[in-house]
């Protein structure tokens, strides 16, 4: 008998896979990560001295946003991992770009789901600046720019200023090392405070609390 994957049973796989790859590690494993300014949300990434996505389409999902979403993670993610269903393994392929990973979730007889890397992909070149500043809330772009002495005369601008100055001003590799000390940061504390910033628990995988949050 074939199973059929869903996004829920393929989420568990890969986090639990993630938890255990990670162990020990000064990493985060967390949920929907907002990106373009919450016009999207990445499925499941890691955050350690990289940004590393994975984004899942089951057997039941539906590809018409994936060109789309790979644009939007492209944007932040040093690695990108499409993990996805036998179903769709051919045309989502040739749709995401050819520095993504791929990873095929299938069901064995009893219904146990395997995870099967096909395709080894490379680090992302082509960050964008504007797209890394905008996962930052606006309170965070401000310690952004103090953190380089660049926040005098802004600290009550909007939000579209304060992006502004800091992409004219500060590098990518700059933003982006401010930007996966914030999300380790926000993840820390939704697994203290219980407040689901990332829509599901986050699994801290180093440290003195290197366990999944209940």
């Amino acid at each position: 008998m074939q199973h059929t994957t869903t996004d829920a049973t393929i989420r568990q796989a890969v986090r639990a896979s993630l938890e255990i790859a990670h162990r020990g590690e000064d990493a985060v494993i967390v949920d929907e990560l907002k990106v373009s300014l919450g016009s999207g949300r990445m499925d499941v990434a890691v955050i350690n001295g990289k940004i590393e996505g994975y984004e899942i389409k089951s057997d039941r999902d539906s590809l018409n946003r994936l060109a789309r979403q790979s644009v939007m993670f492209g944007a932040i993610a040093d690695r990108m991992t499409l993990v996805v269903g036998r179903r769709h393994l051919e045309k989502a392929s040739a749709i995401i770009p050819d520095w993504w990973s791929i990873v095929v979730c299938a069901a064995d007889a009893d219904g146990n789901l395997k995870l099967k890397r096909v395709r080894r992909g490379r680090l992302n070149r082509e960050l964008d600046k504007t797209a890394l500043v905008e996962t930052l809330e606006r309170d965070e772009i401000v310690a952004l720019l103090a953190s380089a002495q660049l926040d005098k005369g802004v600290r009550s601008a909007n939000y579209r200023t304060l992006v502004e100055r800091a992409v004219a001003n500060l590098s990518c590799r700059q933003i982006s090392s401010f930007v996966k000390k914030i999300l380790k940061v926000r993840a820390r504390l939704e697994r203290e405070f219980d407040d689901l910033a990332f829509g599901r628990s986050v699994i801290v995988c180093g440290g003195p609390s290197a366990t999944s949050a209940d």
